[in-house]
């Protein structure tokens, strides 16, 4: 999770450029929110939150789509963070953190955030007990 100039922590996002496709952007704006390189989408994934907010007194609508990625090298997260988007808490001193499903539920702020969390995970269940389905007795994945 990564802390937002609003100070709300939320999900690394951002906006498609020209000519990408959704998880082109995704790993994009990992990338650019993050510095993480390492990450690979799992498929069959993807999820969206819609929500309103106001710019200038006008109302936007907005719709955010989600992937799972799985880090394979978290190395490279710079101790300060990359881009303006992101500040650290005043408290805890940090702009990002990895924390459990329950830290992150506590954390994020947005129903809609929090819904799209208790999918995401519903979806990891079941993709780790179908993978050990297919897995040889003896073996882990």
């Amino acid at each position: 999770m990564v802390r937002n100039r609003d100070a709300a922590w939320e999900f690394p996002k951002g906006s498609i450029e020209d000519g990408e496709e959704e998880q082109e952007a995704a790993l994009r704006e990992i990338g650019e929110e993050t510095c993480l390189e390492a990450v690979e989408l799992l498929p069959d994934f993807r999820d969206q939150v819609d929500y309103q907010y106001r710019r200038n007194g006008n109302p936007v609508q907005k719709t955010v789509v989600f992937f799972i990625g799985e880090v394979s090298d978290w190395a490279p997260i710079p101790e300060s963070a990359p881009s303006r988007e992101h500040c650290p808490h005043p408290e805890e001193k940090i702009w990002f953190v990895w924390v459990s499903e329950r830290e992150a539920l506590s954390r994020l702020f947005h129903p809609g955030m929090r819904n799209l969390l208790g999918r995401a995970s519903f979806f990891l269940h079941e993709h780790d007990r179908i993978v050990a389905a297919r897995m040889p007795l003896g073996t882990s994945p």
